[in-house]
């Protein structure tokens, strides 16, 4: 009786320790695959990389104060509105239907962006794309994705390898859309257009399509400007009163007709002088990866 006694008591812990067990593996779940806001996915593209915040700050600061005048809030700098027509190959990214990122069409199903757009690893069916539109709310076609990918070496905390492929589940209308060609080596010098629907002057998100024409910055000059923060797959463009900011993350760098660059991050205030940083799409880790996740 005594022995039966303690099986059954034995049996009724085991049981609910199991009980207790699973009940915390559902929460952990359920608290995993906890769906963010979009608010919450705009601070998080629009935050700078973690382990850089420091020099970041201190630059931006350094350069910030030798200025007159400048703004303190984070907007695109020196550019205007365009139209999709001019620039058939910008797609918006959207979460939740609300555009979040820039990208760039590489094929008539994948479009490319940047990895720091999508570290929070949403599901598919809560992204889609809007391509063939000057708006960023409205017109052209929508596109469920099937999947994305993100760079094997990325890192949230200082943005390497800042790269990520999308596969579109219908393709991307010739008629509309056109595809950008990818470059194979990184820019020397010139200027170089970016574009995307980031933050205008007035601090505003605009609805339409802007576009900015920045220098291109050499690697030494870019280096020092940020401390020995830039690596080979980085690359640099901008002037005291054009950058790109907040807004247009991973929205395509094009130089004559060819994708060089990524808008990946810069400054904590844009416009500064201190050059912006774009993922260098013609490092070979980047185009490997490219390569492999689309053919492209």
């Amino acid at each position: 009786m005594f022995r039966l006694s303690q099986l059954a008591i034995g049996s009724f812990c085991a049981i609910k320790m199991y009980i207790v067990c699973l009940l915390l593996l559902l929460a952990s779940l359920v608290d995993g695959n906890k769906q963010l806001t979009i608010q919450e996915v705009l601070e998080r593209v629009h935050r700078t990389p973690p382990a850089l915040a420091n020099v970041v700050a201190r630059a931006t600061n350094e350069v910030h104060l030798s200025k007159n005048g400048m703004s303190s809030r984070r907007m695109i700098v020196g550019g205007e509105e365009t139209t999709i027509e001019a620039y058939p190959y910008q797609v918006a990214i959207l979460y939740l239907n609300q555009q979040f990122c820039g990208g760039s069409i590489i094929s008539d199903s994948w479009v490319l962006t940047a990895a720091h757009c999508l570290d929070f690893y949403p599901k598919n069916v809560d992204i889609s794309i809007r391509s063939g539109s000057s708006s960023r709310s409205r017109g052209g076609s929508i596109h469920p994705i099937h999947y994305y990918h993100i760079h094997e070496e990325y890192s949230p905390t200082d943005y390497p390898r800042d790269v990520a492929t999308i596969r579109v589940r219908y393709p991307f209308s010739a008629v509309t859309s056109q595809i950008v060609p990818l470059a194979s080596r990184e820019w020397i010098s010139g200027n170089v257009t970016v574009t995307g629907w980031g933050k205008n002057s007035e601090g505003k998100i605009p609805d339409v399509l802007a576009k900015v024409v920045l220098p291109v910055v050499n690697r030494v000059t870019c280096n020092t400007s940020w401390d020995g923060l830039i690596t080979d797959d980085m690359i640099c463009a901008g002037d005291m009163g054009s950058d790109s900011c907040d807004g247009d993350s991973g929205g395509p760098a094009v130089q004559n007709g060819i994708q060089y660059g990524i808008v990946s991050w810069g400054g904590t205030i844009c416009g500064t002088a201190l050059p912006g940083v774009y993922t260098n799409i013609a490092h070979p880790a980047i185009r490997n990866f490219i390569e492999q996740t689309t053919m492209v």
